[in-house]
């Protein structure tokens, strides 16, 4: 999928152009690096399989897409060497001799490309001037044994670009297993022709993976032009709802970023770009770990330099990385009232059956919880109806003790006893793309006791921006978000409500935002300045998350998320 942006403003989705060994062209050290390389922070790990999908926009065709090829060569460069990740599927690539300069320019990669002599079938579907699939992997890591282009029949369902598939021999950890990864880059468009050929390329696909590798370790990844949990086609389901509905042989480890309402590509407001594991490599994901990489904070002017696609990630953990075990939530900060259910969250490596506690007291004592399983990574607790500012949570190894993780830090339980306490919490201000309809405001109540928000208003510099519905209550521990219009608020999001004015009208270069009650009174204000809504898309978050008195800071800088509406920073429920 490449351009997005003017034809956001039909509401579709840019249309892409389209119509063994190892490929022999391995990285070598990189000659003239540019003095003003950008620095991309890591997200590859030493122990796991971390995995990419990345749509590089028209690479290698300066009539389309970034026009500088130069320039967009060294941010793709520096996106992949910065991230360190072990495999990144690529789409979009048009100029073979530009990929494998890219590929030359990265120490330790190697890459092969849909067109590549070493590809079976490869030459016959992708031609020069066509837009491209493509593998790039760690050598230290991952070794060709075949590649070829499947599903050739069924070619114009891909718009003429079949999937890449490519088996490989993954090593790590002193562990040694094949894996089959396929590089898909679906048709394109939000049009119902279009929605139909990837509902039947989704068929054909199924039943490829379903014949040719029904126990097999493999990965689809890529551009998938459509998100898996409703359609971008108005009103109709995903194309993919076949391989949702088989949740006993197929999972989307990146339907959670869907879950979230976040986006893919720069100004949409759906993920696209997707990964697909068989049940065999869905047992080894690292819960938790699908991202939406948001390196347009680190390139400037990122969608016409670079792509218009963000990456996607995930993480698998491959052999013997030696048991362990990460309570994720609560980690210390946040304010749960008591009485009510909340989600405890945790990461397991090799653990089957973990005891969950809690203490009041800061670790002096614990209480057992219940025992779990270490691969559900959640919990839901009934939150103990006891006031404290000192509860810790702890998660340990049934059959080994010493294994075990507690909350960083000391979290707040509220009784029903004490009042309610209702607090600004998240505010986004620089919308999604150009449209307003998606900022948003976020109330929490961090106290004890539901809150009637019956008349109560929301301000910005300028004015009122909504008012509170008659019989509007916000329970303990609690969220409401507040979006400009009714469309941008996130299908399956209930706790969420349009402003009544008909738009929020939030300004980037900085606002305040302030809570009144309904005579008036001042319930809460924030003044934020140009530096919290610089980014599209990224929201202004209380740290810690949950916390009624904590600064407001980019939310990136607490969740792989870029904003959460509703819920968590992290995507849970409150």
């Amino acid at each position: 999928m490449s351009r997005l942006r003017s034809l956001l403003l039909s509401l579709s989705l840019l249309t892409a152009a389209c119509g063994g060994e190892p490929s022999a062209f391995v990285s070598e050290p990189a000659l003239g690096e540019r003095e003003d390389a950008v620095t991309i922070p890591s997200r590859g790990f030493a122990t796991t399989l971390d995995v990419g999908a990345w749509n590089l926009e028209y690479f290698g065709a300066a009539s389309q897409g970034p026009s500088n090829d130069t320039l967009q060569l060294q941010n793709a460069r520096d996106v992949i060497q910065g991230a360190d990740l072990d495999l990144w599927g690529v789409e979009e690539i048009v100029s073979a001799a530009q990929f494998n300069t890219l590929i030359s320019q990265l120490p330790g990669y190697a890459g092969l490309l849909g067109s590549d002599p070493s590809v079976q079938n490869g030459s016959t579907y992708y031609t020069a001037g066509e837009q491209k699939v493509a593998l790039v992997y760690k050598t230290g890591v991952a070794s060709v044994l075949s590649a070829r282009v499947v599903l050739t029949a069924d070619a114009t369902l891909f718009a003429g670009r079949p999937p890449l598939e490519v088996q490989m021999r993954v090593s790590l950890n002193g562990h040694t297993e094949d894996l089959v990864v396929i590089v898909l880059h679906a048709k394109a468009m939000s049009d119902v022709d279009s929605w139909q050929r990837r509902v039947d390329a989704s068929q054909a696909l199924k039943s490829y993976l379903d014949s040719t590798w029904p126990s097999a370790k493999v990965l689809v990844i890529g551009d998938f032009n459509d998100d898996v949990d409703t359609s971008i086609t108005s009103g109709l389901a995903s194309p993919y709802e076949n391989f949702v509905a088989d949740a006993n042989d197929y999972t989307f480890t990146t339907q959670p970023l869907s879950a979230a309402g976040l986006t893919s590509v720069i100004g949409y407001k759906q993920v696209i770009d997707h990964h697909l594991a068989t049940n065999e490599v869905q047992a080894l994901y690292v819960p938790g770990s699908a991202e939406v990489y948001r390196v347009d904070a680190y390139i400037s002017s990122y969608d016409t330099t670079t792509t218009d696609h963000l990456p996607v990630l995930t993480r698998y953990s491959w052999g013997n990385t030696g048991a362990s075990l990460t309570v994720t939530s609560p980690n210390g900060g946040e304010s749960w009232a008591g009485g009510g259910s909340r989600t405890i969250t945790w990461t397991a490596n090799q653990v089957s059956t973990v005891a969950l506690e809690y203490s009041l007291d800061d670790g002096g004592s614990w209480t057992l919880i219940a025992n779990a399983q270490g691969s559900a990574g959640s919990y839901t607790w009934t939150v103990p109806d006891s006031a404290t500012s000192q509860a810790r949570v702890r998660v340990s190894d049934v059959a080994n003790a010493s294994i075990s993780d507690s909350s960083d830090g000391a979290f707040t339980i509220t009784s029903t006893n004490t009042a309610g306490n209702v607090v600004l919490h998240e505010i986004l201000a620089n919308e999604i793309g150009s449209d307003a309809a998606t900022e948003f405001i976020e109330l929490i109540n961090t106290g004890g006791s539901a809150v009637d928000l019956s008349g109560w208003t929301l301000w910005d510099a300028t004015g009122l921006r909504h008012t509170f519905a008659s019989g509007t209550s916000l329970g303990a521990g609690k969220a409401l978000a507040v979006f400009g219009k009714a469309t941008a608020i996130p299908n399956g999001l209930g706790n969420a409500v349009a402003a009544t004015t008909g738009g929020l009208s939030l300004n980037n270069g900085g606002d305040t935002v302030t809570l009144q009650k309904a005579g008036g009174a001042v319930v809460d204000a924030y003044t934020y300045a140009a530096a919290l809504a610089g980014q599209d898309g990224v929201s202004m978050n209380r740290n810690p998350d949950g916390s009624a008195t904590g600064s407001f800071v980019l939310h990136t800088s607490l969740s792989t998320r870029s904003a959460s509406p509703g819920t968590r920073a992290n995507g849970t429920e409150f």
